[in-house]
C-alpha cells in the first residue's frame, strides 16, 4: 500500500514539474514573440525618425526652411507613434480599476473630434460628429475611454483613406452616440466607408500585435480599446461588409450604481439621443 501511495505521489510530483516547465516554456515563447514584434515596430519608427532627421540636416545645410519643416513634421509624427506605442503597452499590460466619474460624454467626444480633424483633413476624409442636442450624462473613466475611442477612430480614418476602396467615393467617417431610454446603457458608433473586414478576421483584429496597417500599426490599438471597455463592464462589437465599410460599437453600462456590471443591452428597448447613421 505504501509503495502504491509513493508511486502515485511521485507521478503527481512529476506531472507538477512537467506542467511548471511547460508554463515556463510558454512564457518564454510569448516573451520572445512580444520582443520580436516590439522590435519590429520600434525599428520602423526609428527609420522614420532617421528619414526626418536627414531632411532636417539637409535643410540646414542648404538653408532651405521648407525642407526643414518637412523633415521636422516626419520626426514629430514618429515621435507621436512611439509615444502611442508606449502608452498602449502600459495600458495593455496592466489591469486597473476604472475611475468612474459621471459627466457629459459629448465633451469627451468633442475633444477627440477636435484632435482628429486635422488628421482627417490630411487624409482627405470627411469626419462627421453627429452630436446630440441633449447632454449624455453617463459613468466612465475619462482618460481610459479617451484612449479607447481615439484608437478606434484612428483606425476608421486609416481604413477610409485606403486606396483599396472599390470606387472613387470620398472617404467618410461618422461618429455617433446613443443612450438607452431606460438609462442603463450607452453606445458609441464609429462607422467608416473603407474596404471592410472579412468576417473570418473579426476575432483576429482584437489579438495583440495583429495589424492590417503594415508598418503604420502597432497591433495594440484595438486590444487596448477592448480591454478598456471590458474594464467598464462592456465590450466592442464590429459589423462589416467587404467593399461597404465597417462599424465599431463601444458599449458599456451607463450607470454603475444601479446596474450589474456585465449586463447586456436590450436590443428591443427604445433609445434616446440616438444619431441616425
Amino acid at each position: 500500500l505504501m509503495l502504491a501511495i509513493a508511486g502515485q505521489a511521485a507521478l503527481a510530483i512529476e506531472d507538477t514539474q512537467f506542467y511548471r516547465a511547460m508554463l515556463q516554456a510558454e512564457r518564454l515563447a510569448a516573451m520572445g514573440q512580444t520582443i520580436a514584434n516590439l522590435s519590429h515596430h520600434v525599428k520602423n519608427i526609428l527609420q522614420g525618425v532617421s528619414g526626418g532627421s536627414y531632411l532636417v540636416q539637409d535643410g540646414l545645410k542648404k538653408q532651405d526652411l521648407e525642407v526643414i519643416r518637412k523633415g521636422w513634421a516626419i520626426v514629430q509624427r514618429n515621435q507621436d507613434r512611439i509615444g502611442n506605442l508606449v502608452m498602449d503597452m502600459l495600458s495593455f499590460s496592466k489591469d486597473r480599476e476604472p475611475e468612474m466619474v459621471r459627466s457629459d460624454l459629448r465633451s469627451l467626444l468633442d475633444e477627440i473630434v477636435e484632435l482628429m480633424q486635422s488628421r482627417a483633413g490630411e487624409l482627405h476624409i470627411e469626419l462627421t460628429w453627429q452630436r446630440p442636442e441633449q447632454a449624455v450624462l453617463v459613468d466612465f473613466d475619462h482618460e481610459a475611454l479617451h484612449r479607447s475611442v481615439l484608437n478606434v477612430l484612428t483606425n476608421a480614418l486609416d481604413a477610409a483613406s485606403q486606396p483599396e476602396r472599390l470606387d472613387e467615393h470620398t472617404g467618410q467617417v461618422i461618429l455617433s452616440v446613443e443612450l438607452s431610454q431606460l438609462k442603463n446603457y450607452v453606445r458609441i458608433h464609429v462607422t467608416d466607408n473603407g474596404p471592410g473586414i472579412a468576417e473570418a478576421d473579426f476575432g483576429r483584429i482584437f489579438s495583440p500585435f495583429e495589424s492590417t496597417k503594415g508598418s503604420r500599426g502597432t497591433g495594440l490599438g484595438l486590444p487596448v480599446s477592448q480591454k478598456v471597455l471590458r474594464e467598464h463592464g462592456g465590450d466592442i462589437d464590429v459589423a462589416s461588409r467587404l467593399g461597404e465599410g465597417t462599424t465599431f460599437t463601444l458599449h458599456w453600462p451607463a450607470y454603475h450604481d444601479n446596474l450589474a456590471v456585465g449586463a447586456s443591452p436590450d436590443a428591443s428597448e427604445d433609445w434616446s439621443n440616438r444619431a441616425t447613421l
